[in-house]
């Protein structure tokens, strides 16, 4: 077998120091690999390949940085010096720059080749990376030409022991022929929608383990890059714990008379209701008796701004500044402005990992779904989202606010039904009865539990909130008369 044939090694990976690509590539690159790093101008191919190389450089590894534009050294490294990652001790010993442009130009795809293994054995390199493979492709007589450059490419990683790196930009075909003989092929891009972008990265082509399949979202920052797995591709696929006998209640007795069994501990409820109708205060009621009880709680918010929130549940009755400034309740405030539908999961999951949180309170879920560019995906997504939740034991509640302000019509403004995202659901409402606006709940599935269906006003409070007996005849009355108003008849 010639060394260009030789598979690279299965238990030897690279890490590429960008969080998230490591899971997405099953562990990193394969060690002695050759890959192509595809994307438009502007997709962050230069950036995530020297994020790469001053990563390994501070493992003691040896990278060398070829570029085939006309863009100098000098400027590269002015645009990276206020990157994290960047760290000028490392020049020129583990990360050193050379540029291959005027070779090219005079000598062509051989004098290239006869560079790039020069200096890697000057260097004793253990990572290449070429920068402008456009040009090289445009410097070679023929496609044969261009795939006998590739091919003196591996057998040069293979015999030498590096790992190279080719960026190149999708001028034309996405994928061309020729870059069907390298190891693995990533492509970088920017999708827009209307006036909104965002950036994506996908695994075309991967030689000697499992990726996650699919596209998955990266941003770019002061950091560099960071890539949030698709939730659904990473969704861990085993059987939730059993929680037993332990149920979960919310502290307020007149509600939780209503189902004696209480939740199911690691449940997950759905409240849906209008603007004003108490689903922030009772969900926050939940969290408040957790920490009653010494668990660890998380809020997640779009709306309520984390100081306007404990001033609201704090006229209600309840008391969450201590618990905050304790560590024991948890904040997470997202303004619902662009945001980025698997970095909202990756925030919310890894904080109820990290803290071990057991009661979560995710107020807003239809500004979580906005988030999405492909609602489509809605459905699929919390799946995963709430298979992850129960996995973790963390007993949950989504409020989701419907737009019918009055009425007893439910319309649910999601992709996805109830059913399929959670197991319990409460209806808050609005009704004007006796010329005062009342607020009425009612419970429509409560899993594994007796409940108590009928409709109740419940009352909101300096003492918090307070669940009344079952109405009299009046309510029945109106609210017959409202759902035959609005099937055409009468009231």
């Amino acid at each position: 077998m010639s060394p260009s044939e030789q598979a690279p090694r299965q238990d030897a990976r690279v890490t590429t120091g960008v969080p998230g690509l490591d899971g997405v590539l099953g562990g990193g690159l394969v060690t002695s690999g050759v890959y192509i790093v595809v994307g438009e101008p502007g997709a962050g191919k230069t950036l995530f390949a020297n994020q790469l190389c001053y990563h390994q450089g501070r493992g003691g590894a040896r990278c060398l940085y070829v570029t085939l534009l006309a863009e100098s050294h000098a400027r590269m490294l002015a645009n990276m010096r206020d990157m994290a990652f960047f760290d000028s001790a490392l020049l020129p010993e583990s990360v050193y720059y050379v540029s291959g442009f005027r070779t090219l130009e005079e000598q062509g795809l051989p004098g290239l080749l006869e560079l790039l293994r020069r200096e890697v054995r000057n260097h004793n390199t253990s990572i290449l990376v070429l920068d402008g493979l456009v040009q090289a492709q445009e410097a070679a007589g023929s496609s044969r030409d261009f795939k006998k450059f590739i091919h003196e490419l591996q057998v040069s990683a293979s015999l030498s022991r590096f790992t190279a790196l080719m960026l190149t930009s999708s001028n034309g075909p996405t994928v061309h022929p020729e870059y069907t003989m390298v190891d693995g092929i990533l492509e970088l891009r920017e999708r827009t929608l209307g006036v909104r972008s965002w950036r994506e990265l996908q695994v075309r082509k991967f030689r000697g383990g499992a990726t996650l399949s699919g596209v998955h979202t990266f941003r770019i920052s002061n950091d560099g890059l960071e890539v949030f797995p698709r939730l659904e591709a990473r969704m861990r696929r085993t059987q939730p714990p059993d929680p037993g006998s332990e149920r979960v209640h919310f502290g307020i007795p007149s509600l939780d008379a209503l189902f004696p069994g209480g939740l199911a501990k690691g449940s997950t409820s759905l409240m849906l209701g209008p603007p004003g109708s108490g689903k922030t205060l009772m969900g926050s009621s939940l969290l408040a008796e957790g920490l009653r009880r010494g668990e660890q709680c998380l809020y997640m918010g779009f709306y309520e701004s984390p100081e306007r929130l404990l001033h609201k549940v704090a006229a209600a009755g309840m008391d969450l500044g201590e618990a905050v400034k304790e560590g024991r309740m948890h904040i997470l405030w997202q303004p619902p402005a662009e945001s980025i539908l698997d970095i909202l999961a990756d925030q919310l999951l890894s904080a109820v990992r990290k803290h071990q949180v057991t009661r979560v309170f995710v107020d807003g879920l239809s500004a979580m779904s906005q988030a999405a560019p492909d609602s489509a995906r809605m459905s699929s997504f919390f799946a995963a989202l709430t298979q992850e939740l129960r996995l973790s034991c963390a007993t949950t509640i989504f409020s989701l606010e419907t737009p019918r302000l009055f009425g007893p019509a439910l319309d649910v403004p999601l992709e996805v039904g109830p059913s399929a995202v959670a197991e319990n659901l409460f209806f808050l409402r609005h009704v004007e009865l006796e010329g005062r606006l009342r607020r009425l709940l009612t419970i429509f599935k409560l899993r594994d539990t007796e409940y108590d269906p009928s409709i109740r006003e419940f009352r909101i409070s300096r003492q918090g909130i307070e669940v009344l007996p079952p109405f009299a005849v009046a309510l029945d009355t109106l609210l017959t008369g409202l759902a035959r108003h609005r099937s055409g008849g009468h009231p």
